[in-house]
């Protein structure tokens, strides 16, 4: 998958932005509309991390009441199925 600069979320438009520096493989700043993923990661980790991301843009932008951990499992299984079915282009 390459990872795009930016997505529709919800009827925003989210920039993603590759970045150098971050405490954590990756953040999500729904008020600014902004996804920022770690340049410094594998692949497949960039990858697992921009739908972490969206699971917390989401989570913020509706309230679904997530919280951490879940949507980090919910994330890597999710992401799972669409490598172990070739859904990523």
């Amino acid at each position: 998958m390459n990872i795009p600069k930016q997505l529709k979320i919800g009827g925003h438009i989210v920039k993603v932005d590759m970045s150098e520096v971050l405490k954590n493989n990756g953040e999500s700043e729904p008020c600014i509309n902004l996804i920022k993923i770690s340049e410094e990661i594998a692949q497949s980790q960039k990858e697992s991390t921009l739908i972490h991301e969206i699971f917390h843009f989401l989570n913020t932008t509706f309230d679904h009441g997530m919280n951490h951990a879940f949507m980090d499992s919910l994330a890597e299984q999710f992401y799972q199925v669409l490598k172990d079915n070739n859904l990523l282009k």
